[in-house]
């Protein structure tokens, strides 16, 4: 069960709820190498964050591409 669609530094990511063992997993569908997750929904997201810094920075320093942006969310007004 998708909790929340978030952003940070152009890539989306989702944060899903499991119910055992009891977390919030973080999925990022441009970059599948990035797998973590928290215990609370506030863990998940900074966990979230850092993995992602992490990521694009060692991919920088082993002077590698950074991963295209290929999913984008959109906000509706109603």
């Amino acid at each position: 069960m998708t909790i929340s669609t978030h952003t940070y530094r152009g890539y989306v990511f989702t944060i899903d709820y499991r119910p055992e063992p009891v977390a919030y997993q973080v999925d990022f569908p441009d970059i599948p190498q990035i797998s973590t997750s928290g215990s609370m929904l506030t863990d998940a997201f900074a966990n979230a964050c850092e993995a992602l810094d992490l990521h694009l920075e060692s991919l920088q320093e082993l002077g590698k591409r950074l991963p295209k942006v290929k999913h984008r969310m959109v906000l509706e007004a109603k």
